[in-house]
């Protein structure tokens, strides 16, 4: 089995399997985003945020006005819109030395792939109330991550000369 799976990516050129998965990465870490953005809007987790913000500081919302709720409320949201973009930004660092051929960004680009899949197999329990496509993403994800993984370990020597 694992002969056949060493052959099968051997078959790809070590340059276009990198730039293949780049690539998809890029794209799959977008509709992460914009899924996990539908995500937090769904469940309200700036709402969430806000009272929990408010309950550890001793206050509650009536001490506030609306105006003052709804720029703590967007604080929460902007706060969620820059976490990720701190992890595009981060992934993206990993992706371009990985085209670079260096090792270590490999070495992320792996671990980033299992821990993708886990983390897709774990939304497929938690709906939100997302609908069908949800969970159809986080299904399709699945394997898509996997078998990035196990290009990305099989190519490791390839990939990185």
């Amino acid at each position: 089995m694992l002969e056949k799976l060493k052959n099968h990516f051997r078959k790809f050129k070590p340059r276009q399997f990198v730039v293949f998965t780049v690539l998809s990465l890029i794209i799959t870490d977008l509709l992460n985003g914009y899924y996990l953005t539908l995500y937090w809007a769904k469940k309200d987790y700036g709402s969430i945020l806000m009272r929990e913000s408010m309950r550890r500081g001793g206050m509650q919302a009536s001490d506030f006005n609306s105006a003052t709720l709804n720029e703590m409320h967007a604080f929460m949201d902007n706060l969620f819109h820059f976490f990720l973009f701190i992890i595009l930004a981060n992934n993206l660092f990993f992706y371009f030395f990985y085209l670079r051929k260096r090792q270590w960004a490999q070495g992320f680009v792996v671990f980033y792939a299992f821990t993708a899949a886990l983390f897709s197999l774990s939304l497929l329990f938690d709906n939100a109330g997302m609908g069908a496509g949800w969970f159809f993403y986080n299904l399709a994800t699945i394997p898509y991550y996997l078998y990035i993984y196990l290009g990305v370990k099989t190519l490791k020597n390839e990939t990185t000369l």
